[in-house]
């Protein structure tokens, strides 16, 4: 599933076509859209953004297009000139004087009034966007603190959206090893210093990822695991994908645990473990 950064990339390519432009015409299959074309065709798009893992898509009439990828959702960009086709089911269709912006096979779609927004079932539960540029490290670490979170292990709450929004596997594993976090302290459990650390690099580490599509480590030390052959889903990060391999800090063998079915890769040497046993 793409994860935040991913999501604000995408944000990004689709304003860039989108924004300040009238919507044409367009094909709007998805049922949640049907019949309700007169909210989008003839109207000017005015923004295209992202919180957490959902779009955000608002026009001059007042409405906003609210949709979340989930496992298969993909978006597209064209020149309304070139002809593209997929085996993909097509979900909505945006066609400009120049642009085609396409969503395909997600399964969560609706058009909600821009003013309502914060109040959709699942916007209301997020808990802060990383991304957000009012975010910092240093809200991020006092968020940690906070009683919600204060109890609960890392790898629990760093895949919680109500708690962090934005963030998802490989961002968990990269955000714990860069933080020297063991996957199974909680907050209560670490120095006030180093849930500062932990906050910043929830920040960080996320930036990093949104501004180099998906590469959590130094890009030099990136670059020095490609030469070397790594495949791309390794020499990206530090920890993630690396299980069984050497950790691109300090050498040691990256484990691998799973938690409720999903893959967590971290370093015992670099993330020692704080709560007591």
């Amino acid at each position: 599933m793409p994860e935040g950064p991913e999501i604000r990339r995408a944000a990004d390519r689709i304003g860039k076509a989108l924004v300040g432009n009238i919507i044409s015409s367009g094909q709007w299959p998805y049922q949640t859209l049907a019949g309700r074309t007169h909210l989008i065709e003839g109207h000017e798009v005015l923004s295209v953004t992202s919180r957490g893992k959902a779009m955000l898509i608002r026009f001059s009439s007042g409405w906003t297009m609210y949709s979340h990828n989930q496992l298969y959702g993909r978006w597209t960009v064209h020149l309304n000139t070139t002809s593209y086709d997929s085996t993909r089911s097509l979900r909505a269709e945006f066609i400009t004087d120049r642009h085609a912006v396409r969503l395909w096979s997600a399964t969560d779609i609706s058009l909600l009034p821009t003013v309502e927004e914060n109040g959709h079932s699942f916007l209301q539960r997020l808990g802060p966007d990383v991304l957000d540029e009012e975010v910092s490290g240093a809200f991020l670490a006092r968020h940690l603190r906070s009683k919600k979170l204060y109890r609960k292990k890392a790898s629990t709450l760093m895949l919680d959206q109500s708690s962090f929004a934005g963030l998802g596997n490989y961002l968990r594993s990269e955000i714990l090893h860069a933080a020297k976090v063991h996957p199974d302290d909680r907050p209560c459990d670490l120095e006030d210093s180093q849930l500062d650390q932990w906050g910043q690099c929830i920040k960080s580490i996320t930036l990093q990822a949104y501004h180099h599509k998906g590469i959590t480590v130094d890009l030099e030390v990136a670059h020095s695991s490609k030469d070397r052959g790594e495949p791309r889903r390794m020499w990206r990060h530090a920890v993630f994908c690396r299980n069984e391999r050497p950790c691109l800090t300090c050498g040691d063998l990256v484990l691998r645990k799973r938690y409720a079915g999903r893959r967590l890769d971290f370093c015992q040497n670099c993330q020692p473990a704080q709560r007591p046993s």
